[in-house]
């Protein structure tokens, strides 16, 4: 998991406002840990025994984000996009 910056707070209001949407819904429950702006990279069924070094990736703007449903099943996570969003970045 790559943690992101969030200076002026666009990613945690975005976030925000999902919560409360999908909230009122029904279809969420907020956990009770704040939200942490991320990118997950990579997941693992058990902790792996690894700890490469962290390539250096500079700055970045995302141009587009994704909206998943995961389906946890046996063989493991099954994910469908329900919707993607443009963000204007490059």
């Amino acid at each position: 998991m790559l943690v992101l910056d969030d200076e002026d707070g666009r990613s945690t209001a975005l976030a925000g406002d999902l919560h409360r949407r999908l909230e009122r819904l029904g279809v969420y429950e907020r956990e009770r840990r704040p939200w942490l702006p991320h990118l997950t990279v990579v997941r693992f069924r058990e902790r792996p025994r690894l700890a490469p070094p962290l390539p250096a990736l500079g700055a970045f703007g995302p141009s587009d984000a994704a909206l998943y449903h995961s389906v946890l099943r046996s063989t493991g996570a099954q994910y469908e996009v329900l919707e993607t969003f443009a963000l204007g970045g490059t």
